[in-house]
């Protein structure tokens, strides 16, 4: 797996919302999938943002979210995006550097999504010496 690209570890397909969406419903939905994290996305399924586990710690501690809150009040903007050809390694990097645990791939609309959780399974992947075994 020396060579890995973003391809081989990313989460695919990955669940994507507007930014209009009832928050409410979103993180129902999202409990009920067991999913961390999702891509809030324009009419061209291109990221506007990006909703995450997170970002619903930091409404536990407001006082309150209101009723009719959206996705669009509460997601992250300026989302960091990778491709599926990109090394593991560069985005690795990028996400230690920047601070993400999460990064949207997208292939002319978000196609995936790779997280932190994801590397394990490549760091732990046998090392190739020169030779074979």
């Amino acid at each position: 797996m020396a060579d890995a690209t973003v391809r081989e570890l990313m989460t695919a397909p990955m669940m994507t919302v507007e930014a209009d969406e009832p928050l409410s419903e979103v993180a129902w939905a999202m409990e009920q999938k067991g999913i961390k994290s999702l891509a809030v996305v324009d009419e061209d399924c291109l990221p506007v943002g990006i909703l995450t586990s997170t970002d619903f710690i930091h409404m536990a501690a407001e006082e309150a979210v209101p009723a009719e809150a959206t996705v669009g009040d509460y997601m992250t903007t300026g989302v960091a995006t990778t491709t599926p050809d990109t090394p593991v390694e560069a985005v690795a990097a990028r996400l230690l550097e920047e601070g993400f645990n999460h990064m949207p791939v997208v292939e002319e609309e978000v196609v995936g999504i790779l997280s932190t959780t994801d590397l394990p399974q490549y760091l732990s992947s046998p090392v190739e010496t020169a030779g074979g075994a």
